[in-house]
């Protein structure tokens, strides 16, 4: 993905094919601003609007910090692999795996 406009739209397209469980993997980024941060917050809201969950794959230190700095390690799970996060509760009768790449 080239940034946040693109993640929104990834959300927006599987959300409305009836995705309720999210899995955004964003391992490969080494980096990330507001807009990145608003577009992971965007993704949660629209998923618990329709009754769905988010769960991240971050095993960057860094960015972690970012997002317990922001206190969204409260109400996002954070997992250090895909395997963590899609184990970590009982699967939603649609879910997907987003990948995010810088």
């Amino acid at each position: 993905m080239a940034g946040a406009p693109d993640l929104r739209q990834a959300v927006v397209k599987t959300v409305a094919g009836g995705c309720r469980g999210l899995i955004l993997d964003i391992s490969e980024l080494d980096f990330i601003d507001s807009f990145g941060i608003g577009a992971v917050v965007a993704a949660l809201k629209r998923l618990r609007q329709r009754g769905g969950e988010l769960a991240l794959v971050c095993p960057s230190p860094r960015i972690r910090r970012v997002f317990e700095i922001c206190d969204l390690d409260r109400i996002i799970a954070i997992h250090d692999t895909i395997a963590g996060a899609a184990g970590s509760r009982p699967a939603p009768a649609a879910a997907a795996s987003v990948p995010v790449t810088p």
